[in-house]
Order: structure tokens, then C-alpha cells, then sequence
């Protein structure tokens, strides 16, 4: 099933994003609460079109966890991963599975790489917005000890605001701007908003 997520901006909103260097952050939740990481970073147009799957995929990295860090895959599973199963990450770098394990509507990884005390390891997923595919963006990420496992588990969910000196794949901590938290999970496939400039937020389009 494709979700779509349509969103606009009036010629002057768009003047005011581009003289300030600002640009529209996507992110998804992982786990509850708040993202962690900028899926998505892409200067708007009049009308933009986001659509994708909600298939996920594993990944590991050594990128620090830390706010601005932009995160560098290392070692993935293919989309879509299982969810209720086991994932393994080997000492020679490969991510075996799955196995039996995990836990409903997540994706679980072991981290057994001993080269390093600790790993980054989080969900990734694919999108396209307005026709150009992007593929294999984290939505997730984090810090994961040798030998401990992560379970992760995503929601199908999106936060939309306009930032500025934030790059694609970014780890996020107190976002300042008025987030607007969008939900699919309630059946709806296709919603359409509007930026509304005085409050800094997307709202329904009538």
C-alpha cells in the first residue's frame, strides 16, 4: 500500500523559505515520541508530493549518535525486512537473518560486531518526492552495545516543519520549530495540507 502526502506553499511563503535558507524537514517516529533523525530535507515547491510504503529496512553504521552528525550506512538488510524476527549483526560486517526472535510490529537486530564496543543501528526506508525516487534514507538511529539488542518500532506517521542548516540522514535533538505531527495509521492514504505562515505549521487543506 502507497501512502501520499501532498503539501503546498503560496509563491510569497516560498520566497520567504528561499531568502532564509530554510528548507522542508521530514522525519518519522521510531519507538514513540519525537525523531531522531531528518528522513527527508528538500526545497519546496508551489505543490510537492510525497509518497511511500511503509517497508522498512535494517542498517548499521559507526556514526556517533550526536546532534548534526549525518549518519553513513555500513551494512543493511534488503526492503522489505521481517518484522516479529531476528536480525544479527556478524563480526565480518554482514547482518545474517532472519531467525526466530523479535517482538510483534518490530524490526530487532543483535549487535555481535566486537571491533567496536558499540554500533549505530536503526530503521531506513525508501520515498519518492515529487517523481524522484530516494531511496535507502535512516529514519532511526541508535547507540547499541556489543553483544545487547535493539528493538525497533516504527509508526506510521510523518513530521513535517521548515528548518534550516539540516542535511538528509542528520541525528536531531530539540527541534525549536513548530513540528506538525501527520497520522496514517488511522486508515487514510492520502492527506492534503497547506503551510499556514502565521502559525509556522501545515494545516488541512479545505
Amino acid at each position: 500500500m502507497t501512502f501520499q502526502l501532498n503539501f503546498n506553499f503560496t509563491d510569497e511563503d516560498l520566497k520567504h523559505i528561499y531568502e532564509t535558507n530554510s528548507n522542508v524537514a521530514i522525519a518519522k517516529p521510531v519507538g514513540g515520541g519525537n525523531p531522531s533523525v531528518a528522513w527527508l530535507i528538500l526545497k519546496p515547491f508551489q505543490n510537492n508530493t510525497l509518497e511511500f510504503k511503509e517497508e522498512l529496512g535494517i542498517y548499521v553504521s559507526n556514526t556517533e549518535v550526536k546532534t548534526g552528525a549525518k549518519i553513513t550506512m555500513l551494512s543493511s538488510t534488503p526492503i522489505p525486512s521481517a518484522q516479529n524476527k531476528m536480525y544479527t549483526l556478524e563480526d565480518n560486517g554482514i547482518i545474517s537473518g532472519p531467525s526466530n526472535g523479535g517482538s510483534p510490529n518490530s524490526y530487532a537486530l543483535q549487535n555481535n560486531f566486537s571491533n567496536n564496543p558499540y554500533m549505530t543501528v536503526g530503521l531506513y526506508q525508501n520515498a519518492v518526492v515529487n517523481g524522484q525516487v530516494i531511496n535507502n534514507n535512516p529514519i532511526s538511529g541508535n547507540s547499541v552495545l556489543f553483544r545487547s539488542t535493539i528493538t525497533m518500532e516504527p509508526a506510521n506517521s510523518l513530521y513535517l516543519w521548515i528548518e534550516s542548516n539540516l542535511q538528509t540522514a542528520a541525528i536531531v535533538n530539540n527541534i525549536t520549530s513548530p513540528m506538525t505531527k501527520i497520522d496514517f495509521s488511522g486508515g487514510e492514504t492520502q492527506i492534503s495540507l497547506k503551510y499556514d505562515a502565521t502559525s509556522g505549521t501545515f494545516i488541512p487543506v479545505n
